[in-house]
């Protein structure tokens, strides 16, 4: 395995201080540079709205203001990061967003509104669209136990039962649920974790691409989903690991960043600040990546 070696991770670092998201560069600092817990809170502030769930192109590929499920989400996920506990006025609105539209025929929540046509988007982002209820409900629900003191204890109970219900009576399988399944299972509780784990397993073995020909398409990479060797996945994809660790460090471009592998197809221009947006985001999960697996100079 080789090392990322001195020049190209200055380049990292400068391209997420320089040329990332405010958020993003928030982040990189708080995680690897002793960074202000405050500063990441108050670029996250910029994407939450009033009415508690986050939207305004936390999710680069859409650009609409309005909240989504899909997009809290990923607010949440940044705010379990800093360890913001449910003491947190951002959590505590978050949280109450997504009790709020909780869809009880769906047992579960919309991708994305009705708005999400209204802005600049990739071409697969409209409403209505035939997801998988996993992305982002069972990703949902992980964040719901992680903050289950501001949760309503039946409701969780249920929840938890039908995505229980519902992974092990998968049959068809996509690869953008699976990392949500994946999320739901750090974070819940051991004996139901344990319900679904065979099944997330089988799921994971069928979704993720092992042909390192196919690495440089839009695929779903074995890092993706075991993000470290402690990783319940680990075992299943060890083999793999070196092998797409060595594809990443391959694909970094000159100026330290990694690039998203697809394009939007529409709205051109907008594409253009949504790639630098993605590069950003890439660039620190790869660089954390890295780190997870003590590869590099940090």
């Amino acid at each position: 395995m080789e090392n990322l070696s001195i020049e190209p991770f200055k380049n990292v670092i400068a391209f997420l201080k320089s040329e990332a998201r405010p958020l993003e560069t928030a982040l990189y600092e708080f995680e690897f540079e002793d960074g202000s817990r405050e500063q990441v809170l108050k670029e996250l502030t910029v994407y939450q709205n009033e009415d508690g769930g986050f939207g305004n192109g936390l999710e680069p590929d859409f650009r609409c203001q309005a909240s989504s499920a899909l997009a809290t989400t990923i607010g949440l996920q940044h705010l379990i990061r800093v360890g913001a506990d449910e003491s947190n006025p951002m959590v505590q609105r978050a949280i109450q967003y997504a009790l709020s539209t909780f869809d009880n025929a769906k047992m579960g929540w919309e991708i994305v509104p009705k708005e999400v046509e209204s802005a600049p988007r990739a071409i697969w982002w409209n409403y209505g669209g035939d997801w998988p209820w996993g992305n982002p409900s069972a990703e949902m629900t992980g964040l719901l136990h992680h903050y289950n003191g501001l949760v309503p204890a039946d409701f969780l109970k249920k929840l938890t039962t039908h995505a229980v219900t519902y992974i092990n009576q998968l049959e068809t399988y996509d690869h953008h649920e699976l990392q949500c399944l994946v999320r739901l299972m750090k974070e819940l509780p051991v004996e139901e974790a344990e319900k679904v784990s065979d099944k997330v397993r089988e799921i994971a073995r069928n979704s993720v691409t092992t042909d390192s020909e196919k690495w440089h398409d839009y695929c779903l990479l074995p890092l993706q989903v075991v993000a470290s060797t402690k990783s319940f996945l680990y075992e299943d994809f060890k083999d793999i690991i070196p092998s797409n660790l060595q594809h990443l460090l391959d694909s970094q471009a000159e100026d330290g960043s990694w690039k998203p592998t697809w394009a939007w197809g529409q709205f051109d221009k907008e594409w253009e600040t949504a790639k630098q947006e993605w590069s950003g985001v890439l660039t620190l999960e790869n660089l954390r990546l890295l780190h997870a697996y003590h590869i590099g100079a940090l």
